[in-house]
């Protein structure tokens, strides 16, 4: 076939890629074409006000919501009167406001007939009064907008083009400035509104055409037709002041059959959380909360029983959309393969995966994924998709005969127009090809892929700068096809043009983050351009994003060769910070540790203890400082010395399975640069996340730090990691090592941080117990030395991590050893409780536990495991009213409301049992897992006819895996045994 040799330098290891003239299929916004053909039923909530006669078709009803600000009010209002010439209505919804912007609306309502005013007495929360703007709107779309945004020329038109190019789009968003996600513009090109009108021109005229799918559509702007509303519900009042009714409307959309998409071309300028910041609103709490009410109520049960399929089925496209984009074809296609499980008579489903299938040039499994398509009408993208995979298969004349049979049911689908034009240029019918692609634009303005293959031809005919602008316009309208970035990527470095590109491929990126390919094309442009900081940068980010390869890793070596480790000068050495760490083989940790403290530090001091794998070089790659030193069993020597080569005023110390999240980045800032005691020290938490939530002190993540929150919850665990750079400042212990000894020493104030660190060792178990088991191993000889108050502590340290590498009989014997130290100590006694619990001496477990209880009669962990024993092999009504005293005082604590639901059910309290699980789906606890262990527990006990009924009331509320079945399948068989 017809090509051209077009071949630029690839770091990273990547092959030179000669550019071919391959099929183009799919822009990015319809191959994201979803989920399913199933309709769920509307909510009872749907609005059904205005009828089908009465609504005015064309016409836009916007809906602006107003809470004091009138000044950002007059601006937007003003405009949209400048920039909106469709036809349309304004409603006003004013939230109480109690500045001058109810007078200021009722005179602006009296003079223009198509306003109007709703004027509440007081703040009903943005859902509420977005849902009054709803009930008395008039037209066939709906437009919220909040009053700090100033729209721009051709906004409403490019919206409305948008929302009417595909039938199946349900909810439209614009492009801006200032929002969370993709919708926000990284670096716009003017520094204030005076340029905003020129900018936003330019910016349409760039990005004409472009549409991107996505799951949410921010609500500062969103349109979408009456119907919508109607069919899905209005939005949810529950989320008060506003955060995530958004996200709730666009996933009900997405449910119903919905796509959302971003009209890339058109950008609006917003200021930004206005009324909240001018009314003093906590817009941290706010949306904190409203994430809990949002996951609640996607996991609830009335949801779950409406939804359930349907939110599989959602989820498992999106998980398979993000493992392809990040480079994973194998998960993406389990995941699109589990979704037709659940749907198998969805052909979209797939049509979804044949179209991933032939992006990643696989067209035998394509073909046979089309071949397998329920059957059906003959459907119009079948048969282009067919004419892909053929024509990748090197079968010219078949692709050409399912071109023609897919354009004689549509004569203007793109697609199988592009697919006509792909096999003449190959049998060089230049200017047939070239009709024909053009025909697929003017059908289909947004398809980029007959863009890049017009600019092909431009290419083979020696036309470079055409077909450059080609490609590149092709990459901006579907910039996730493979071949299309790889074509512009090719004839960027074949002209040599990076500076003209990088901009466009940093727009790129903001849009899908998750391609590894846009990424690593970035990455090799920069390169190749020497701006090795920002190249670094983006090597970074990737590691965190897409692994660490020893492609990526030789790049980021040879670029932290040129610019060296982070240094710190000679100057304002005291309010600089030092991060001080000891590792041995963190390959797969130690990127994000660096990563999420990279901001606040000055340095990075890395001490290889041995390591084996790649820790030191991504260390090294990554700006640390790295030394050597020999392991000498003692964590205190190693701490020491990774402390005495930090330069820094103030030192922190980390590990690396430990970060710090973004969100508390400003707070360390102030802190170090504060002008506060030359000598003090600060004990931060360590959240130790864990998904075993009988932990003492555990608590349920709360959803104040989403992207670093994991398991079930955490455990606290305080210490000064915190401290002035004073050289007398030391660890002691050679385990359990600390610094407080030597400050209260040296009398240096220690002081409290609201700075947690994330801790994440106790989730990876096989890590846990091999780090236990050299914990022990140093605990024993620790306790050798120690001596009073100091052995009772090495013995406490030595039993518990006994029990954490399952040692149970010997961390009895260990605590037996402590309490002839200290005889009133319920924390031993806690703990024997649990380690003759984990040995099944439920007699001794309810013993110990019960002492434990009588010492501290508020310690719930105790009663927790008094309880167990009860209900395994004692009273289950004394097993009820420990669980029902542990809620009074801790409600809704998971292992003691997964505990009573089991005990109610063998008590013949079934619908409350249920119940209490039902609590527990709500807030994402997997109740499977609670069930089978409890039964696992009945059954080690000889106590079958328990076990059943619990595993078969798991089954009933579909709390089951491959796991659950098996184990019914062997308790029924014991019951057949014994009978």
């Amino acid at each position: 076939g017809s090509s051209h040799d077009l071949r630029g330098k690839m770091p990273l290891q990547q092959k030179n890629i000669a550019f071919n003239l391959q099929p183009k299929h799919l822009s990015s916004y319809e191959m994201m074409k979803q989920y399913t053909s199933l309709k769920i039923p509307p909510d009872s909530s749907r609005v059904t006000h205005v009828t089908a006669a009465a609504m005015k078709p064309n016409f836009v009803s916007i809906i602006i919501l107003t809470f004091n600000q009138l000044k950002y009010t007059k601006e937007c209002v003003e405009s949209i009167r400048k920039h909106t010439p469709e036809p349309h209505e304004i409603i006003f919804v004013d939230n109480g406001s109690t500045d001058m912007t109810g007078k200021w609306l009722k005179k602006l309502v009296e003079n223009n007939s198509n306003y109007r005013l709703i004027a509440n007495q007081k703040n009903l929360g943005f859902s509420k009064g977005c849902n009054q703007g709803i009930e008395a709107s008039t037209g066939e779309y709906i437009l919220l907008l909040n009053n700090d945004v100033i729209v721009t020329e051709n906004w409403l038109a490019g919206m409305l083009e948008c929302i009417k190019s595909a039938p199946d789009i349900g909810i439209v968003g614009p492009m801006t400035n200032n929002i969370s996600g993709p919708q926000q513009v990284p670096a716009v090109g003017y520094s204030s509104v005076d340029g905003l009108s020129e900018y936003a021109m330019a910016f349409r005229q760039k990005n004409r055409h472009r549409r991107i799918a996505c799951r949410r559509i921010v609500g500062f702007c969103m349109l979408f037709k009456q119907r919508l509303i109607e069919e899905v519900g209005l939005l949810d009042e529950s989320f008060g002041s506003g955060n995530f009714e958004d996200d709730d409307l666009c996933l009900r959309a997405s449910l119903a059959g919905y796509r959302n998409v971003m009209a890339g071309d058109v950008f609006i300028h917003h200021y930004g959380s206005r009324s909240f910041m001018a009314n003093r609103i906590d817009y941290g709490s706010s949306l904190t909360g409203n994430r809990k009410i949002f996951s609640e109520k996607w996991r609830g049960k009335e949801v779950v029983q409406r939804y359930g399929r349907k939110l599989l089925i959602v989820d498992a496209v999106s998980r398979s959309d993000e493992f392809y984009r990040k480079g994973d074809i194998a998960k993406a296609t389990a995941s699109l393969l589990e979704a037709i499980k659940q749907a198998p008579d969805d052909r979209s489903l797939y049509f979804k995966l044949a179209e991933m299938l032939i992006d990643g040039k696989r067209y035998n499994d394509a073909l046979g994924i089309l071949e397998a398509v329920p059957q059906g009408d003959n459907d119009v993208r079948q048969l282009a998709l067919l004419g892909y995979c053929e024509d990748g298969r090197g079968h010219n004349d078949k692709a050409q005969k399912y071109a023609v049979r897919a354009l004689a049911i549509d004569p203007s689908m793109a697609l199988a127009l592009n697919i006509a034009g792909v096999v003449a240029s190959k049998k060089k019918e230049r200017d047939n090809a070239e009709g024909l692609f053009k025909k697929a634009i003017d059908s289909d303005p947004s398809f980029g892929e007959s863009y890049t293959n017009l600019g092909s031809l431009q290419w083979v005919a020696g036309e470079h700068t055409e077909a450059l602008t080609l490609f590149e316009r092709g990459f901006i309208l579907a910039p996730t096809v493979a071949d299309v970035v790889t074509a512009y990527h090719s004839a960027v470095a074949g002209t040599g043009s990076f500076a003209r590109a990088e901009p466009v491929f940093f727009d790129a990126k903001a849009l899908h983050p998750n391609d590894k390919r846009i990424a690593f094309f970035l990455i090799a442009m920069l390169i190749q351009q020497e701006k090795h900081d920002l190249a670094m940068r983006e090597i970074e980010q990737a590691m965190i994003r897409f692994g660490i390869d020893d492609g990526i890793l030789n790049a980021a070596q040879q670029i932290r060769a040129k610019t060296g480790p982070l240094e710190i000068g000679p100057s304002s050495m005291r309010k600089t910070l030092s991060i001080c760490m000891i590792v041995k083989n963190e390959e797969l940790n130690l990127a994000r540790c660096l990563m999420s403290v990279k901001p606040v530090a000055d340095e990075i001091i890395v001490v290889d203890t041995g390591s084996a794998d790649k820790t030191k070089a991504i260390a090294s790659a990554l700006g640390a400082k790295v030394f050597d030193f020999p392991w000498t069993s003692d964590f205190s020597e190693a701490r020491n010395f990774s402390l005495s080569k930090a330069s820094g005023g103030w030192i922190l110390v980390l590990d690396a399975d430990e970060l710090v999240s973004p969100l508390d980045h400003d707070k360390l800032k102030k802190l170090i640069n504060r002008k506060a005691e030359k000598r003090v020290a600060y004990t931060m938490v360590t959240r130790n996340y864990t998904d075993q939530a009988g932990s003492r002190d555990w608590s349920a993540n709360e959803g104040r730090y989403i992207h670093e929150e994991v398991g079930r919850g955490w455990i606290p665990s305080p210490k000064v990691r915190l401290f002035v750079n004073d050289k007398r400042i030391n660890f002691v212990n050679p385990v359990h090592e600390l610094v407080e000894p030597t400050l209260e020493k040296l009398g240096i104030k220690i002081k409290i941080c609201d700075v947690p660190v994330h801790h994440y060792g106790r989730l990876n178990q096989d890590k846990l117990i091999a780090k236990g088991k050299e914990y022990y191993r140093l605990g024993i000889a620790k306790i050798e030395k120690s001596k009073g108050e100091g052995e009772y502590n090495a013995l406490r340290e030595l039993a518990i991590q006994a029990a954490e590498i399952g040692e149970y009989a010997e961390a009895v014997n260990v605590w037996g050893k402590a309490l002839e130290l200290k005889s009133n100590d319920a924390v031993a006694f806690m703990n024997m409780g649990f380690a003759f619990l984990m040995m099944k001496q439920y007699e001794k477990a309810a013993e110990h536990s019960k002492k434990a209880m009588d010492l501290d009669p508020d310690f719930r962990e105790a009663a927790l495991n008094y309880s167990a024993a009860e209900l395994i092999a004692g009273d289950v009504k004394k097993a009820i009213s420990t669980l029902e005293n542990i809620l009074k005082n801790n409600t809704d604590y998971p292992p003691a409301m997964g505990r009573l639901a089991a005990a109610c059910m063998i008590d013949g309290r079934k619908e409350e049992g249920l119940r209490y699980l039902d609590r527990l789906i709500t807030k994402g606890f997997d109740c499977s897992s609670m069930m089978e262990e409890q039964s696992r527990a009945f059954l080690s006990e000889g106590r079958i006819e328990q076990a059943v009924f619990l595993l078969q009331a798991a089954l009933e509320k579909g709390l089951s895996n491959i796991s659950t079945h098996a184990l019914l399948a062997e308790c029924q068989q014991k019951m057949k045994c014994s009978a």
